[in-house]
């Protein structure tokens, strides 16, 4: 009988065990079919929201042209560098090398008669933090503003560059990038020409958003990334157009630098801005509670501004059309609610990186996760710069670029040679801030002062040399291959 019983008793654990996980399956089944109810709902709605707030942007006056064949001169040397990214002299300000700039162009880009072309993202507008200028303003006035507090923070290079311009035979040309899109206005244009003691129809100072004559093509290269691809990049826009890229840093990678956590400073410098998750997944210490909070802070940012359209327009006063409308009545308490908007998921951003930051102890598959992450985002940024240099290729197959021998960008940070053809060439001329090529072992590239030099021939053939600045006390070198082994076993260019 006892043993009956034992049976009996043991089959009743049995199935009280199976009924508990029939039950936490069911539940499971349940949370699972909610959750996938919940996305697709909110995948409708946002479908229906970005058909309904459909934007249609109307070009504006504030346009920059681009620089053709009539406006070159192939006997002058050309110097090119990118993505300076001069900002206010604050903690988000990039560039910390001006001494280095100065002697560089005292000693080196003066010397003899010399374009120099700063092919973009010269100014960083975009982390330029203002008491009287609120950071979604787009207004002629808010770019002068900027541009003179990066010109004060930087006053030996304008300097410099004051110098330059000032003797015969040199000419500074400007290409626009989408750091510093803001550059279209006639206003910004003007404060950096006072600057340099330049009138507003003195030749030796130019802006342009391209480049191309005399064999040779230079763009920032912008245009050629889904994520700071503008519609109309050829001048301002009403609405004001704000890419993908521009919003990751006003919105979330701004707020994030200005985090005690030791890495904060470097990461505006992700290329490309897709990788921005990956790049956070994959930072070490993710164990540490600083690290956790700073890094759920940037994954919520960077999803709540994935979430919807770009907003294009966050000007502070409403379109002369709306002020002349019935419609005025309701734009303040919107406008205020859009304006909110940033605040409230900042706000979010911060709680979901409290939370985490007071987790306990992570299991294993933390490790994993950082390890696939940073393995994806070397995938990622070696399919960038890769993408760029195929779009380069692509253009210089098209009948209007056949004759060209140079094809010349920044943007990606990461300066490359690539050869196109037998007599054709792709040329990235990099960046002069800090970059890190692996967050892990904090590599850093040992050729940090890139540039282009570009010298024609007694046929005007252009020949480009990429060289690397070291101080007036040597020569430069020619720049060499540095890329990490890891993204270049992946990396494919057709």
């Amino acid at each position: 009988m006892r043993r009956c019983s034992n049976v009996r008793q043991a089959k009743q654990r049995s199935n009280a065990s199976v009924n508990v996980l029939m039950k936490v399956v069911s539940w499971s089944l349940r949370l699972l079919l909610r959750l996938a109810v919940a996305i697709t709902l909110l995948l409708l709605l946002r479908s229906i929201v970005l058909r309904i707030r459909r934007v249609q942007i109307r070009p504006t006056p504030y346009t920059t042209p681009p620089i053709g064949p009539e406006s070159i001169d192939i006997h002058r040397r050309r110097i090119v560098v990118s993505d300076l990214h001069l900002g206010a002299g604050d903690r988000k300000d990039d560039f910390c090398d001006d001494e280095t700039l100065i002697a560089f162009l005292d000693h080196y880009v003066s010397r003899e008669p010399t374009e120099l072309i700063l092919a973009g993202d010269t100014f960083e507008f975009l982390q330029v933090s203002l008491p009287d200028v609120a950071d979604d303003e787009w207004t002629p006035r808010a770019a002068a503003r900027r541009l003179q507090a990066i010109l004060t923070a930087h006053a030996g290079v304008i300097d410099a560059l004051r110098r330059f311009v000032q003797q015969p035979g040199h000419q500074l040309t400007i290409l626009i990038g989408n750091h510093d899109f803001e550059l279209h206005y006639p206003t910004a244009k003007m404060v950096l020409r006072e600057a340099l003691d330049l009138a507003a129809d003195d030749h030796r100072l130019r802006f342009g958003i391209s480049y191309h004559g005399g064999g040779v093509y230079i763009v920032h290269g912008n245009q050629f990334d889904p994520w700071n691809r503008f519609i109309n990049f050829a001048g301002i826009s009403e609405p004001f157009e704000v890419v993908r890229g521009t919003q990751l840093v006003k919105e979330v990678i701004n707020e994030l630098e200005d985090d005690p956590f030791p890495l904060s400073p470097l990461i505006d410098n992700i290329k490309p801005s897709s990788a921005f998750f990956w790049y956070l997944m994959s930072l070490q210490r993710l164990r540490d509670p600083d690290a956790r909070r700073f890094v759920t802070r940037g994954i919520v940012g960077f999803l709540q501004v994935t979430a919807w359209a770009p907003p294009h327009h966050l000007s502070s006063e409403p379109d002369e059309w709306l002020k002349r409308s019935p419609l005025l009545l309701f734009w303040r308490p919107i406008a205020a609610l859009r304006r909110q908007r940033v605040a409230r998921h900042q706000a979010i951003a911060r709680q979901f990186g409290a939370a985490a930051e007071a987790v306990g102890n992570l299991p294993e598959v933390v490790d994993q996760v950082r390890d696939e992450a940073r393995r994806q985002a070397s995938r990622e940024v070696a399919a960038f710069n890769d993408e760029v240099a195929r779009e380069m290729a692509i253009l210089a197959r098209q009948p209007a670029y056949r004759t060209d021998r140079l094809f010349v960008c920044g943007h990606t940070h990461l300066a490359r040679v690539i050869k196109l053809d037998h007599d054709r060439v792709y040329i990235n001329t990099g960046t002069w801030t800090d970059i890190v090529f692996d967050v892990e072992t904090m590599r850093r590239p040992t050729q940090r002062y890139p540039f282009l030099e570009i010298i024609n021939d007694a046929d005007g053939i252009p020949h480009g040399q990429l060289l690397v600045w070291y101080g007036p006390d040597q020569p430069p070198r020619v720049w060499v291959e540095e890329e990490p082994s890891r993204q270049r076993k992946q990396s494919r260019v057709q």
